[in-house]
C-alpha cells in the first residue's frame, strides 16, 4: 500500500559531502547534507547562505606573476596586509592599499624571486617581523608608519655557534696564564701529550669561529705558525671564564662555527614562544630548533647555562625529515614532513637549557601550507595537501592530546591540493582554503555547536591566495584573484564584504542621484552585474572605466556577477515496509524557509522545471524599487511528479541576498 509522509531537512550543517558519502543514508552527515554548495557557505544556524562579494581594493604589481598575503597586526587599529610578489612589498590597510605622499602606491624591495614565495615563514613580535627562507639570510622588517617601513637582514649578536667542521683530533694546549673574561689567549694543537708533535687544523676560515674548552669559550681572532695552508696556533680572547688552563686532550675541547651562512644555508621555519625568538631547519642542519634568550630576540649565545639563556636542540625524526613549521596549540610544536613533535619544559614553567623534552605527538606528516590556530587547537594541511587536520593538546606535557580530520566527509572539495588557508573569526567562524584548481572551499567550524560543514567559491578566475587580519569590529579576508580583463591577465587584491554580491566590485553613492558612474577602470572591457538601488540592472560593457544607466541612481554595486548553486541530498525516508530507496516517489509539494532572501530559482526534477521564486507585487508605488524579501516560507503545491529519488535544486543567479533555512516535502511511496 501507498504511504505518504512529510520529510524535513532543518539543517545543512555538514555541507558538501563526498559523493562517496552519497549512499550513507543512515548517518547525521548526510542527514544534514547538501550534494552541492557552489558560492555558498553554511550558517553557524545551520542554513545555506549566499556567499559575499568581493570589493576590489587594488592590482598587485605583476598582472601574471604569483603573490602571497601576509598579516601584520600590531593590535585591531592597527592591523596590516602585506602583498609579497617578486622582489617587492606593499601594504594595506582598513581595505585601502597604502599611497606614499606622492600618491603612488608605497612600496619597499625585497630580495625574494617568485619562486620562493611559498616557502617563506614569518613571525611576528609588535612592530618587528622575521622572515626566513632557507636560500636567504633572516630577514626584520620594521613598521615606522603606515608609509614608513624598513627591511633589512637582521644582526644577531652572536648567532648560533656550531660544530659545522669536524674538530681537529689533537691536544690543546692553553699557552698563557690568563682564563678570565676578556683576557686575550693563545692556545696550539699537539699530536701527542707531551707537546713535541704540532698538529696542524686551523685555517684561516676559523678566524671568527670560538673553540668550547675548560667549561669556557675563546673567541678566534687570529692564527698563525703556518705549514701547508694550514695552521696550529691560535689566538683569541676568552668569551666565558676558563675553569682552568689545564691541556685539553682530543674529544674534549670542541670548534664551532657561526651555524648559519650562505654556503650551511639559513633557518626556514620560525616562532615566537615564552618571549624566545625561535628558528629551525637550515639545510646542513634540518631538524636543529634555535631559541633566543628570554626577553632579548637577538642573543643566541648558548655557551651559558642559565635559565634564561638560548639553547638548541634537535629533533628526532626517525624519517630524517627537516623541520617544515614552529607553531602551538598549548605547548610548542615542531611539524616535520612525517612527524609531529610537542616541546615543553618543566611542570608549569618555561623551556629551559636544563628541562627541555621533546615528544613524538603523531605521524601525520605536515605540508608547506602555514597552520592556523583556532580556540586552543592548531589546524595544518597533511602531508599530501589534501586534507585538514586539527590537534588539540589538553596536557602541559603533551600528553593528552586529540586529534581529527576535518575534510574527510568532503574530500572531493580538496582533491588539487592546498595552497594556503586563513581563518575568520567574526562574523562567522571560518576556514578558508585556496586550491590549486583556483576555487575557494570553505569550512563553517563551531566546535561548541557541533557545525563542521563545507561549501566552495568559484568566481570569472583563479584564487591565488587567501589571508585574514582583525579590525576593531570585524575580520577581513583578503584575497588575491587572477582574472582576465578585456582578454588581458591581472591580478586583483581583494576583500570578501557581506554587502556585496558581486566579485571586484566597487560600490558608489551620490545623494542626488546620478545616472553616469565612473571608477571602474579596472573592469574597463568587461561584461558587469550592475545593481541599482536595490534593482538588478541589465549587464553592460565597462567603457573607459565608466557605465551608463537608464535612470539615476542613488546607491550602485558594480562587480562580476558569480552564480550561487544548491543541490539538496535525497533521504531515506522511513516507511512501514523500510527503505525506499529504488521506491517510485510521488512529490506532492514542497516548502522552503528562507531569510532575507530576495528571490531564486528552484528545479524540482531537472532542467526543464524551473520555477521562479519572487516576492514582486503589482502596484505603480513598486515601480523603479528593489525586490522585497521572500515570504519566510514558500509552499509549491501540486507537482505530482513520478521519480525515483527527490532531486532539489535552487538557483541564485542574481547578485541578490539568499539564505535558505530548511526545506520540507510531502512524498507519497509505493
Amino acid at each position: 500500500m501507498p504511504s505518504q509522509f512529510r520529510q524535513a531537512q532543518t539543517s545543512f550543517s555538514s555541507g558538501e559531502i563526498s559523493p562517496e558519502m552519497y549512499g550513507r543514508t543512515d548517518t547525521a552527515k548526510h542527514q544534514n547534507g547538501l550534494k552541492k554548495a557552489v558560492n555558498a557557505f553554511i550558517s553557524p544556524f545551520g542554513g545555506v547562505v549566499r556567499r559575499p562579494g568581493t570589493r576590489f581594493v587594488s592590482q598587485a604589481k605583476y598582472p601574471n606573476k604569483d603573490v602571497i598575503l601576509i598579516k601584520f597586526v600590531y593590535g585591531v587599529d592597527q592591523s596590516y596586509m602585506i602583498e609579497l610578489g617578486e622582489y617587492y612589498m606593499r601594504f594595506y590597510i582598513n581595505s585601502h592599499v597604502i599611497r606614499d605622499q606622492n600618491g603612488d602606491i608605497y612600496e619597499i624591495l625585497t630580495r625574494y624571486n617568485e619562486s620562493d614565495l611559498h616557502d617563506i615563514k614569518y613571525t611576528q613580535r609588535q612592530d618587528t617581523m622575521f622572515l626566513v627562507h632557507e636560500n636567504y639570510p633572516i630577514l626584520e622588517l620594521k613598521r615606522y608608519g603606515d608609509a614608513k617601513w624598513s627591511l633589512k637582514e637582521a644582526v644577531f649578536d652572536p648567532m648560533p655557534f656550531e660544530e659545522t667542521t669536524p674538530t681537529p683530533y689533537a691536544y690543546l694546549k692553553i699557552t698563557t696564564a690568563d682564563k678570565e673574561i676578556g683576557k686575550r689567549i693563545t692556545v696550539t694543537c699537539y699530536n701527542n701529550e707531551a707537546a713535541t708533535s704540532k698538529h696542524y687544523g686551523f685555517t684561516h676560515n676559523d678566524i671568527g669561529a670560538r673553540i668550547s674548552v675548560n667549561s669556557g669559550v675563546m673567541l678566534i681572532e687570529g692564527v698563525n705558525d703556518a705549514s701547508d695552508g694550514k695552521y696550529c696556533t691560535a689566538t683569541g680572547k676568552v668569551v666565558y671564564a676558563l675553569s682552568s688552563t689545564i691541556t685539553a686532550i682530543p674529544q674534549s675541547w670542541t670548534l664551532l662555527h657561526p651555524g648559519w651562512s650562505a654556503e650551511l644555508g639559513y633557518p626556514s621555519a620560525t616562532y615566537i614562544h615564552q618571549q624566545r625568538l625561535i628558528f629551525a631547519a637550515s639545510k646542513k642542519f634540518p631538524r636543529k630548533i634555535w631559541m633566543s634568550t628570554t626577553g632579548n630576540s637577538y642573543n643566541f649565545d648558548t655557551a651559558d647555562s642559565s635559565d634564561d639563556d638560548a639553547l638548541s636542540v634537535s629533533i628526532d625524526d626517525n624519517q630524517g625529515n627537516k623541520i617544515v613549521h614552529l607553531t602551538q596549540d598549548q605547548v610548542l610544536l615542531a611539524l616535520t614532513a612525517g612527524n609531529e613533535f610537542s616541546i615543553t619544559g618543566g611542570y608549569e614553567s618555561g623551556i629551559k637549557p636544563s628541562n627541555i623534552n621533546i615528544r613524538l605527538q603523531s605521524a601525520f606528516g605536515c605540508s608547506n601550507v602555514r597552520p592556523i590556530n583556532i580556540d586552543s587547537s592548531m589546524f595544518f594541511v597533511q602531508r599530501a595537501g589534501k586534507q585538514i587536520k586539527a590537534i588539540t593538546n589538553g596536557g602541559y606535557y603533551g600528553t593528552d592530546v586529540e586529534w581529527s580530520t576535518l575534510s574527510e566527509m568532503s574530500r572531493h572539495l580538496l582533491t588539487s591540493g592546498i595552497k594556503s588557508m586563513t581563518y575568520q573569526q567574526d562574523p562567522n567562524s571560518m576556514i578558508f582554503v585556496v586550491c590549486n584548481d583556483g576555487k575557494i572551499a570553505v569550512l563553517t567550524y563551531n566546535s561548541e555547536q557541533e557545525v563542521a560543514g563545507w561549501g566552495s567559491f568559484e568566481t570569472q578566475g583563479q584564487y591565488l591566495y587567501v589571508c585574514c587580519i582583525p579590525e576593531k569590529h570585524k575580520d577581513v579576508v583578503y584575497t588575491a584573484v587572477k582574472r582576465y580583463i578585456d582578454g588581458e591577465p591581472v591580478v586583483c587584491i581583494e576583500v570578501f564584504d557581506p554587502d556585496l554580491n558581486t566579485d571586484c566590485a566597487i560600490p558608489g553613492k551620490d545623494t542626488e542621484g546620478a545616472d553616469v558612474w565612473t571608477g571602474f577602470d579596472h573592469l574597463n572591457g568587461h561584461t558587469v552585474a550592475i545593481v541599482a538601488d536595490g534593482v538588478v540592472m541589465p549587464e553592460q560593457r565597462v567603457t573607459n572605466g565608466s557605465i551608463t544607466l537608464t535612470r539615476n541612481a542613488k546607491d550602485i554595486e558594480v562587480g562580476i556577477n558569480y552564480e550561487t548553486h544548491i543541490d539538496l541530498l535525497f533521504q531515506d525516508f522511513p516507511t512501514a515496509t523500510g527503505s525506499t530507496v529504488g521506491t517510485r516517489l510521488t512529490l506532492s509539494d514542497v516548502t522552503f524557509k528562507f531569510h532575507k532572501t530576495k528571490g531564486a530559482s528552484v528545479y524540482l526534477y531537472g532542467a526543464n522545471s524551473k520555477q521562479i521564486l519572487t516576492s514582486r507585487k503589482f502596484g505603480t508605488e513598486l515601480l523603479d524599487k528593489g525586490p522585497q524579501y521572500l515570504s519566510p516560507s514558500i509552499k509549491l503545491d501540486s507537482l505530482g511528479w513520478n521519480i525515483n529519488e527527490i532531486n532539489l535544486t535552487i538557483k541564485q543567479t542574481q547578485p541578490l541576498p539568499f539564505h535558505l533555512m530548511s526545506v520540507s516535502y510531502v512524498v507519497t511511496a509505493g
